[in-house]
């Protein structure tokens, strides 16, 4: 049994779902799931959460995303990316790489991005995409991002036709990097796509933290586990305490709601997660109260075994 997170590869033309489905078979277990979506043509990093560490996967998502992306300006695509069918060509001319160099800065910080109508994003209960494929008008959503970091990599190259450049983005939850391509191409007064995607960082983990699914499935058990990430690693940035205390123990045990005023003297970050430990294992995850300013609510509550 594996408790904690595998920081998987995942290859070009797989679903996210197919590497669910392959780390259950390569395990042995069902407890298994993924902490974000990466579509089949996007390689990159993907934490894959078994065991206890599925109740972490929320948790988890909140942290930034990295992306290595390649922007081709010259063209536009229905779907923002390489595999959609070309909507719109102009070629780009001679722009500066100083004014695109300025373009990317424009985007450092809270932006206002249009969801792509190719995502799964609802509006009025059916999926953007089912709109799409039947050429159905629909409003699409509007939702505040941040971009935390976003840097031009390697040369721009230049064709008659198109410039390609490549940028590394540090994002939060919810960015689509195709739609930021076509924004930093609009910005720029030219049609654009995402041509190229990798994902370089999620969760914390970064490329080289990663293993590929056929290297994992030629390991052995106690080989597999030097790449398992466990439980108290993914959360050792929150408060972690201790419990010596009989009485607290059983109400954690159990999960019951906590007076914050004695324990809230004992951590270091008051408004982050506490994590009560027992013989140094993780076995309750506590927040904040929404209604309550003096009470800790159980976020998850973990198995010792």
């Amino acid at each position: 049994m594996y408790n904690g997170v595998f920081p998987i590869f995942k290859d070009k033309g797989m679903t996210s779902h197919d590497v669910v489905y392959k780390m259950r078979k390569i395990l042995h277990m069902k407890k298994v799931g993924h902490t974000g979506t990466l579509d089949p043509e996007v390689t990159g990093v993907l934490p894959v959460v078994v065991g206890e560490g599925t109740k972490l996967a929320e948790f988890m998502q909140t942290r930034d995303k990295s992306y290595r992306a390649e922007v081709t300006l010259g063209a536009a695509t229905d779907t923002e990316d390489a595999h959609g069918e070309i909507i719109e060509r102009q070629p780009p001319g001679d722009i500066p790489a100083e004014a695109i160099d300025l373009a990317l800065r424009a985007f450092q910080g809270s932006y206002a991005q249009q969801v792509p109508l190719y995502s799964s994003v609802k509006v009025n209960g059916r999926k953007l995409y089912e709109y799409a494929r039947k050429n159905v008008p629909v409003e699409r959503p509007v939702k505040t991002v941040f971009i935390k970091e976003m840097v031009r990599t390697g040369d721009i190259i230049r064709t008659g036709s198109e410039i390609k450049l490549t940028v590394d983005v540090v994002c939060s939850k919810g960015t689509y990097i195709r739609t930021l391509a076509v924004d930093i191409g609009r910005k720029l007064g030219v049609p654009a796509h995402m041509s190229e995607l990798m994902r370089t960082g999620s969760c914390g983990f970064g490329l080289e933290d990663t293993v590929s699914l056929d290297e994992l499935s030629r390991l052995s058990d106690d080989e597999k586990k030097q790449h398992l990430q466990p439980v108290k690693e993914i959360i050792k940035s929150e408060n972690l305490l201790e419990v010596d205390d009989d009485e607290l123990l059983f109400k954690v045990k159990n999960g019951q709601k906590l007076i914050k005023s004695d324990i809230m003297e004992m951590v270091k970050d008051k408004g982050a997660y506490i994590v009560f430990l027992y013989e140094g294992a993780p076995i309750g995850m506590y927040h904040q109260h929404p209604s309550k300013e003096n009470v800790l609510k159980p976020y998850r509550m973990f198995n010792r075994s």
